[in-house]
């Protein structure tokens, strides 16, 4: 069925609507499920012209999911915008919803399809392998599995939540559950409702039941970035560490992550190159749950009337966007305990004079907001963890927002005006996750003395420059940096010794490590020079990526033929390198990027690594994808030895591209057949 699909449109696009039914706002989802590039200037005539663009002569499919919009006007508003966006004929809108009303509403071209409960065999299925995987079911546990599913109600979200719930837990476990489940009571939708609570009931840490009940700051179908969360929850004080696991709050709330991404009640988990989920989603129904479950803690606003009416105390605020004037906060007793406010995406708010009085602040978020600057007086908020001022017209940071001892989490990505960091931000000392990170690689703003910050671990990038503070030397004492991290302006650094004094050897949580150089008018006579600095940058075996771009030298180091965790691995525009390294023998490595290596003519067996081979071995055992790209000189691409039929090369490889090799001739026995494979 799928492929069918798949051969009659060209273009396919899922929006999840639920109760935001706005053309403007769907324009984008659509742009965005295209995975194009969003245009810089917004609003729903440049976001159909790019529409029209992608879409004209091509047949579409578009799903707008979980609709619950009766209105006929907003409807066919949206309706006449799409018109004419494709003049191909065959394109389809498939509508699905919950309501029975919008269903007759919106089923023009043809009646409704009402899908069918799965049967209890089918949510048994569904139940096992959330539970077992591939494993077998015990004996004992079989029946009692089966009388859960004919509790799922013939809905695969619930059949995938109880069975990650279920996930290796003993036969009491699955006795228990099947007790509760047979207790409950009422409608349909407050069964399925109550199921679901059961699971988030016993859920194994009071502190992680706070953790899911804290996402109800979210809109509905919010797509929540995993290090935001947690980095959210760790400014609540979720996540207190554990003395005897010797557990860091980060530790903690990964592992709660993993829990509610295990049980399905996160779920559409989006992984990285390395297998890490970076971001996920909640089912509508689990939404509404979490929503229930919070509604004595969290509001939602979204005109400065309804402020006016909150006078119950709160904790969790979130301001929705709003087109008209200002939000006023009338700042009752109601407002004195917020701990999280939330105003993204507002383009209509003031903070100034009335920020500060919310003293019990701990999360403040100001992302894609018209705040310009932030006021001096924030330093009156005492208990803030988190600041988050991303994509805004931001210039400065205030001298005063040093004064917040306790910030753990400062970010400030892609604000494209922010020209500078106040001297003394190394008072921060207890800064864990400073993210600004910004498209613009050119940028070189950077805070003073950065390497006083021994609690970083999320630091995006390092540009090095001359002045003190500002030297490569400062990264010598963040051995607490994880995730990915950027050294900029290597040009600048003259020796192995000064390269060392980075301490990349004991940098152990670097998950992928990118090396840049800038083009230099002028390279130095000494080749030997830029070859030590590289040498000096050994990193701790741990490293999963390694990306080295513009390096000036003619021999990579050794230690690179020695990270046997690589995953991925690119060497791009190394022009005067002579050799490639040795990594045919690494075990994990899945993505090889070689562009732009000019001095590359011919690819042979150290590449291979066949000296320290075994006797029937494989290289590049799990390489999946292998691109090529403006090897102007490369003439030879020779064939490991055969050692009599022994050796297996590429025997997972379903990717490669060359693209720009003009001078090559000769290829690897395994890519004789066809050079059109290789696109």
């Amino acid at each position: 069925m799928i492929t069918n699909i798949g051969r009659h449109f060209d273009l396919r696009m899922w929006v999840c609507v639920s109760e935001d039914f706005n053309a403007n706002r769907l324009f984008g989802l659509m742009l965005e499920s295209l995975k194009g590039p969003m245009p810089k200037v917004e609003g729903r005539e440049v976001w159909v012209k790019r529409l029209k663009e992608l879409l004209d002569g091509r047949k579409y499919l578009l799903v707008l999911d979980d609709v619950w919009e009766t209105g006929l006007e907003q409807w066919n508003d949206f309706l006449e915008s799409l018109n004419g966006i494709s003049q191909a004929m065959g394109s389809w809108i498939l509508v699905t919803t919950r309501s029975l009303e919008v269903a007759f509403i919106m089923g023009i071209s043809s009646r409704p399809w009402f899908l069918k409960r799965l049967s209890d065999d089918q949510c048994w299925l569904i139940l096992k392998e959330n539970a077992f995987g591939t494993g077998e079911v015990p004996n004992g546990l079989r029946h009692v599995g089966y009388k859960i599913a004919q509790s799922c109600r013939g809905l695969p979200l619930v059949a995938n939540i109880l069975g990650g719930r279920l996930r290796n837990k003993g036969a009491d476990e699955w006795r228990i559950l099947k007790s509760e489940l047979q207790s409950l009571g009422g409608g349909e939708y407050i069964e399925v409702v109550e199921i679901l609570k059961l699971s988030f009931d016993r859920l194994l840490y009071p502190s992680l039941k706070k953790c899911l009940a804290y996402c109800s700051i979210f809109p509905k179908d919010f797509q929540m970035e995993r290090n935001q969360l947690i980095q959210l929850w760790a400014a609540e004080g979720f996540l207190h560490s554990i003395p005897r696991d010797r557990m860091q709050m980060e530790e903690i709330g990964n592992k709660y992550f993993t829990i509610l991404l295990d049980s399905n009640l996160f779920q559409d988990g989006e992984k990285d190159d390395y297998g890490n989920v970076l971001n996920c989603r909640m089912n509508g129904l689990v939404y509404d749950m979490v929503q229930f479950i919070s509604k004595s803690k969290t509001r939602s606003l979204k005109n400065s009337t309804e402020a006016d009416f909150l006078d119950q105390t709160f904790r969790y605020l979130a301001v929705e966007r709003s087109g008209g004037e200002a939000i006023q906060f009338p700042l009752n007793e109601s407002f004195r305990y917020i701990t999280t406010l939330f105003l993204l995406e507002n383009k209509s708010i003031n903070i100034d004079g009335w920020i500060s009085s919310l003293t019990s602040l701990r999360v403040l978020n100001l992302a894609s907001s018209d705040v310009e600057e932030l006021p001096e007086s924030i330093n009156k908020l005492s208990h803030l963890r988190y600041l988050d001022s991303s994509d805004t017209p931001i210039k400065t940071l205030p001298v005063s927002l040093c004064q917040l001892i306790n910030l753990q989490t400062l970010r400030v990505r892609d604000c494209k005006s922010l020209t500078n960091f106040p001297n003394n931000f190394m008072n921060l000392v207890n800064l864990r996750h400073f993210d600004f990170f910004s498209r613009d690689k050119s940028s070189d703003i950077m805070p003073l003395e950065i390497g006083q910050l021994y609690a970083l671990q999320t630091l995006p990038f390092f540009n090095i420059g001359e002045d003190a503070g500002r030297q490569i030397g400062q990264l010598r004492s963040l051995d607490n940096l994880s995730g990915s991290f950027e050294i900029r302006n290597l040009e600048l650094v003259r020796s192995k010794k000064e390269a060392k004094s980075a301490n990349l050897i004991e940098k152990s949580n670097i998950n992928e490590l990118k090396l840049l150089w800038n083009e230099l008018d002028n390279l130095r006579e000494n080749d030997s020079e830029y070859n030590q600095v590289l040498e000096g940058l050994h990193p701790h075996q741990n490293l999963k990526g390694l990306i080295i771009e513009r390096f000036f030298g003619d021999q990579l180091s050794t230690w690179i033929g020695e990270l046997k965790k690589l995953v991925k691995f690119e060497l791009r525009n190394c022009r005067n390198c002579k050799e490639l390294p040795t990594v045919g023998h690494m075990p994990f490595l899945k993505y090889l990027h070689l562009e732009g290596l000019d001095n590359i003519t011919t690819i042979g067996p150290s590449f291979y690594g066949e000296s320290i081979m075994h006797s029937r071995s494989k290289l590049f055992p799990a390489l999946e994808h292998l691109i090529l790209e403006n090897m102007l000189n490369l003439r030879e691409w020779g064939k490991a030895l055969d050692h009599d039929g022994a050796v297996e090369v590429f025997p997972v490889l379903n990717t490669m591209r060359i693209k720009k090799c003009p001078q090559i001739a000769t290829f690897h026995k395994s890519f004789s057949m066809s050079r059109e494979l290789a696109h």
